[in-house]
């Protein structure tokens, strides 16, 4: 990976983790340059990088600010899958399964227009049982950096949400007999259903990923609220 892209996923994490929230000035290149010991040459191509694709603004005097991206609103968030087994209070686990550039699997020509993909399959668990099992093709051209992610310690899930900004997401939900993986990962008869959700996400026109995310049925519910409670 070129030290100008290590760099650039570095900005991303701060301004999604909103270390850098919306409106945060950057400091100056010279000071970016001595924070990450490489030549300003190199901050600058960060820089006009995150720049192009919309999520800071460069003003001559007036310094680098952080774009307020407002189409990330609640309506567009991901969950850490993570996050939402902790919040029940139990103890997360994640395995990879596998990693490839996705050849050998069917996919949506009509989204990625045969760009090169890292294809992983991983499996997030709940006090050591089976709970989702992760089925994701990352486009390359999008998310450079996930060609050198290992994935074997961060689920893509997570890594993406950190990551990869996105303004666009489109999302299909639905119960079918569970498929042999899902039988193989998720520990099922294949007389079982699985709850299935399927993600597309986009960042303007480019598209950054698509996965399919099974469940056993029986233990899995999604629940919504809105509004206030007084």
């Amino acid at each position: 990976m070129h030290p100008y892209e290590t760099i650039r996923t570095e900005m991303l994490r701060r301004i999604n983790d909103q270390t850098w929230p919306a409106g945060h000035t950057l400091p100056r290149e010279d000071d970016l340059a001595e924070e990450f010991g490489v030549a300003r040459g190199t901050i600058r191509r960060a820089l006009s990088s995150l720049s192009e694709a919309g999520l800071i603004e460069r003003k001559r005097r007036a310094g680098t600010r952080v774009v307020d991206r407002r189409g990330h609103s609640s309506t567009l968030t991901i969950p850490i899958v993570r996050h939402e087994i902790e919040a029940r209070g139990a103890v997360y686990g994640y395995q990879r399964i596998c990693m490839d550039d996705g050849a050998s699997s069917p996919l949506d020509q009509a989204l990625f227009k045969g760009a090169p993909l890292r294809h992983i399959r991983c499996l997030h668990l709940s006090d050591g049982e089976p709970f989702q099992l992760e089925d994701r093709f990352i486009n390359l051209d999008t998310v450079p950096e996930a060609a050198e992610a290992p994935f074997e310690t961060v689920s893509p899930n997570e890594w993406l949400v950190q990551r990869a900004p996105y303004s666009f997401i489109r999302t299909a939900l639905r119960a079918e007999l569970a498929h042999p993986i899902d039988q193989a990962h998720l520990g099922l008869p294949a007389t079982d259903p699985v709850f299935v959700i399927e993600r597309q996400t986009r960042f303007r026109d480019a598209p950054l990923t698509s996965v399919r995310l099974s469940h056993a049925a029986s233990a899995f519910q999604i629940v919504t609220e809105s509004g206030d409670l007084v």
